[in-house]
């Protein structure tokens, strides 16, 4: 595993996004928030490539869906669908039949085998994370940086 550091990813690197990721960055979290913020900017800068499954609007955007905030829900696809340096990956049969198999190999649940599945079918040099579950995806040859032990 790769905690976050001062520079645990390489510039160059090719990285999937966790949800964490954004909701830490949106959420200002105490800990983590700031380590995001990095790395949302050394995308946006060109210094890394961010991959990010379509499934991450999902599970992002449930909570301002409950708000009944429509308007706010399509301003944050639309953000995250007009970031510069990331590549949004939407669910094909080709991810599904490898997030099967990753499912049945590593015991992951639907969403983190959806996730790791899109890293490797984009060539995603590993996965920005705070799900221990993912650590498994070392396996299949993919880095994973957690956010746990950055401010510590």
């Amino acid at each position: 595993m790769g905690p976050l550091s001062t520079n645990p990813i390489r510039a160059g690197s090719r990285v999937l996004l966790d949800t964490v990721t954004l909701v830490y960055f949106l959420e200002r979290h105490p800990e983590h928030g700031q380590a995001a913020e990095t790395v949302l900017r050394r995308i946006e800068e060109g210094e890394i490539a961010g991959l990010m499954a379509t499934l991450v609007l999902t599970e992002l955007l449930v909570p301002v869906y409950r708000a009944g905030e429509t308007r706010r829900a399509r301003l944050a696809a639309n953000r995250l669908t007009e970031f510069r340096n990331l590549e949004l990956v939407a669910l094909s049969p080709d991810i599904a039949m490898e997030a099967a198999r990753l499912r049945a190999e590593h015991g992951l649940r639907t969403p983190d085998a959806i996730h790791g599945a899109t890293a490797l079918s984009g060539a995603a040099d590993g996965i920005l994370t705070n799900d221990r579950d993912l650590m498994r995806l070392e396996a299949e040859g993919l880095q994973v940086w957690t956010f746990e032990p950055f401010m510590k």
